[in-house]
């Protein structure tokens, strides 16, 4: 695309040198990532400003430089164009020059503090066992149709995604679902994207590193529903799905300019609203009522909190024209989420649980499922990330581990350049039980916490579920939980 045609849609902005010639194919923020034809954008970020590295975008063949600051003492004879917001202009013209790939797709996005993950999986299977080619973009990793493209952010930067759903134009994808993250949405990473239907999972303490208060990260969440807007794609108005038992769904209600479709346990005026909850056998089985008709639903997942991830998925495939009748089917052939209460197959007289749960609430949804099963004691293995991570929730998250486990070993997660005795201290730090040991090494931990383990216990592994890096120092070391996991019970 012609540089004047892709820049015409951006209307405040300066230029400097001529670009009726050029051509850009390409966009890019990383000046290691230059192809033909490349457009180098400069994003100024917490730890790193693109600026900076202009002349090494130009010695690597840039044929244009998009900026907010004067860079005119490093781009040489490449033309220039001033902007006020080179984050917002990235996610536009990437999505312009992609040719607006989520128009041409039925396109989910999932939103909240926890649930993400299992929700968008569960949507996933719903649509392919319903004869849809799907793509999915999220924490453990994106697909394309069966191709698995691994991955480091749970919502890729504004170039990425435009390319991944422009992808799945190219390859007949019919849909796309996709996890929303609280960075995504604040650092403009989905601004372009036209979503059909966006769903509210929850809200509690997290990512305060960023936001600093709950306020701004419940403002940052409702911009995928601000953003929805009253349009019809595809003759079909928008839908914006809610759990109504949250608090900050009332709020968001009242800004969103689309229908609402919310879903609930405890307020039964929900339109999706479940009740007689049972769960045995790791199978749980729960009616499901919706329009005055009653539905009987039995799903392979087990705890309250999956009660919500199985409502918000029946109500995206409702939207989609699926009926509930064929998702509740196709729900009973749901295995699971790697990583997200992944029982571990073995020959041990104990159970071994693999859960992502690293936030208080997703901590304490997980032990109290994990209490209301057969047992002898809980066994709880985590840590927490070091570094620039919200470190105000670890007094939280350690007493939870502590009162709802009959022992805890605290171990790393990613501890960054943070010790773990520091990381530990604070876990422990408005509690006074005592009823933990600390193991620093993870794989270590991993094997103290089976050797403690007795006939008809559970050991519950929090915290990395499929993550597959551990952060120490400013090192991304492989690491996976499951093949750890595997590797100490096969000696």
């Amino acid at each position: 695309m012609l540089a004047s045609e892709l820049l015409s849609y951006i209307k405040l902005k300066k230029i400097c040198g001529n670009i009726e010639d050029v051509n850009i194919d390409y966009i890019s923020q990383d000046n290691r990532n230059i192809k033909e034809n490349t457009a180098f954008i400069c994003i100024e970020g917490n730890t790193v400003d693109g600026h900076s590295f202009v002349e090494s975008a130009r010695a690597n063949g840039a044929k244009l430089f998009i900026a907010s600051k004067d860079i005119s003492d490093k781009c040489g004879d490449i033309p220039v164009v001033y902007v006020k917001d080179t984050l917002k202009v990235m996610g536009l013209l990437a999505n312009i020059l992609y040719k607006c790939p989520s128009e041409k797709l039925f396109m989910v996005g999932i939103t909240g503090t926890n649930g993400k993950t299992t929700t968008s999986y569960l949507i996933n299977h719903i649509f392919e066992t319903c004869n849809m080619k799907t793509g999915l973009i999220g924490t453990i990793h994106h697909k394309i149709g069966s191709r698995v493209i691994p991955t480091k952010n749970t919502t890729p930067i504004s170039v990425d995604l435009q390319r991944l759903l422009n992808e799945m134009v190219t390859e007949k994808c019919d849909c796309c679902v996709m996890e929303v993250s609280s960075h995504a949405l604040a650092l403009s990473r989905v601004l372009g994207c036209d979503f059909d239907c966006a769903i509210f999972t929850n809200l509690s303490h997290e990512h305060l590193e960023l936001h600093k208060t709950m306020e701004n990260y419940a403002n940052t969440k409702e911009l995928l529903f601000t953003q929805l807007g009253h349009n019809l794609k595809n003759g079909k108005l928008k839908t914006a799905i809610l759990n109504i038992d949250e608090e900050y769904a009332k709020i968001y209600s009242e800004h969103i300019p689309t229908e609402i479709i919310t879903y609930g346990i405890k307020d039964s005026s929900a339109d999706f609203y479940a009740d007689n909850i049972s769960f045995d056998d790791w199978k749980m089985r729960f009616d499901l009522h919706v329009l005055e008709k009653v539905y009987k639903v039995e799903t392979n997942l087990v705890g309250v909190f999956n009660v919500y991830n199985v409502l918000a998925a029946i109500c995206a495939a409702f939207t989609k024209g699926i009926s509930i009748s064929d998702s509740i089917e196709a729900l009973k052939s749901f295995s699971g989420v790697s990583g997200r209460m992944e029982i571990v197959n073995s020959d041990r007289d104990y159970k071994i649980i693999i859960d992502f749960a690293h936030t208080p609430d997703g901590l304490i949804n997980v032990l109290e499922t994990l209490n209301k099963v057969s047992h002898n004691r809980i066994i709880t293995l985590i840590g927490h990330s070091g570094g620039n991570r919200d470190s105000s929730m670890r007094p939280d998250l350690g007493r939870i581990a502590l009162e709802n486990s009959d022992e805890v070993v605290f171990t790393a997660d990613n501890p960054r350049h943070e010790t773990i005795s520091k990381i530990v201290s604070e876990l422990v730090s408005e509690c006074d039980k005592k009823n933990y040991t600390i193991v620093e090494d993870r794989k270590e931990a991993i094997e103290y916490a089976f050797e403690i383990a007795r006939e008809n216990d559970i050991v519950l592994l929090a915290g990395k579920g499929a993550e597959p890096y551990q952060v120490i120092g400013d090192e991304y070391i492989p690491y996976s939980e499951i093949e750890t996991v595997k590797e100490i019970l096969n000696k």
